[in-house]
């Protein structure tokens, strides 16, 4: 038998754990012990008996489709992970017009130049917002009030008319096709706007001035005239057809490159770009 204290063997009929002196049960005590034990051994050898028995019966069809089944469950996690990030979307899509970033549970919008966010809910296929959240960024409050001379009040009626009309139809239907990356609302596509690797990169040179270029990386251009450049962010998309490149930001009103060319987006075409019957080409 053996020392329920520390585990050593103990001679049969010791009193005592020769190991650590612990007192040893009465030789009736130990042998129902040692009996109970081994009925609970028994059963749990019965137990994996059956459960072997069992998994022998599956033929090799009926255990493919439950490694399947497991298999679907675990992909149909990730994808709910991937496209709804435990909360909600994520990432930015754009029809060239209107942009929406999702971040967690709130939305940012971008149109025509007016910036706001909004806290909303995915509840089954459609987008839910919540109008009481609305809220304009930091740079729609200073592009109001620098640029149209908007005081407070002008700014809250503004505001106010935003959230009365959310709250008229505050849901729009959605689908969103992973594969392709193209969220649809209430019919309107929007494509996944930071699709960079499509789209230009690297350097391009002006036809018509050797000293104009244009350097794309990863959602930056770099506009350089003859040594003045400045730096603008852009987004790009594939609506299926064609690759576009849009420019963003409340500055870019206030560029040379807007004032000089007048255009906010183009649509790329492998190694040349037009913009304004101005081309350049990739150097």
């Amino acid at each position: 038998m053996f020392c329920g204290n520390c585990g050593t063997q103990v001679p049969e009929g010791a009193s005592t754990c020769p190991n650590c002196g612990a007192a040893m049960a009465p030789k009736s005590q130990a042998q129902q012990m040692n009996q109970a034990l081994q009925n609970a051994g028994q059963s749990l050898n019965a137990a994996g008996t059956k459960a072997k028995d069992a998994v022998k019966k599956l033929d090799n069809k009926q255990l493919g489709m439950i490694g399947a089944g497991i298999v679907a469950v675990i992909v149909v996690i990730f994808i709910l992970k991937a496209i709804f990030g435990g909360s909600g979307l994520k990432g930015t899509y754009t029809n060239g017009y209107t942009t929406m970033t999702f971040e967690g549970s709130k939305i940012t919008f971008n149109m025509m130049g007016v910036e706001f966010t909004a806290k909303y809910k995915v509840k089954k296929d459609k987008i839910v917002l919540d109008p009481k959240s609305i809220a304009f960024t930091e740079e729609a409050l200073d592009y109001f009030e620098d640029e149209l001379d908007m005081d407070e009040d002008d700014i809250q009626d503004e505001l106010d008319d935003l959230v009365d009309d959310m709250e008229d139809d505050p849901s729009a239907s959605y689908k969103y096709d992973k594969k392709k990356k193209v969220l649809t609302m209430d019919g309107i596509e929007y494509y996944y706007a930071e699709n960079y690797k499509v789209g230009p990169n690297g350097t391009y040179v002006s036809d018509d001035a050797e000293d104009v270029t244009l350097t794309f990386k990863n959602g930056e251009l770099t506009y350089d005239n003859d040594g003045d450049d400045e730096t603008l962010s852009y987004y790009c998309y594939d609506d299926g057809h064609d690759v576009y490149v849009v420019f963003y930001g409340l500055e870019f009103e206030d560029s040379e490159f807007y004032h000089t060319y007048y255009t906010s987006n183009f649509e790329f075409d492998d190694d040349e770009i037009e913009i304004h019957d101005t081309t350049f080409e990739k150097e």
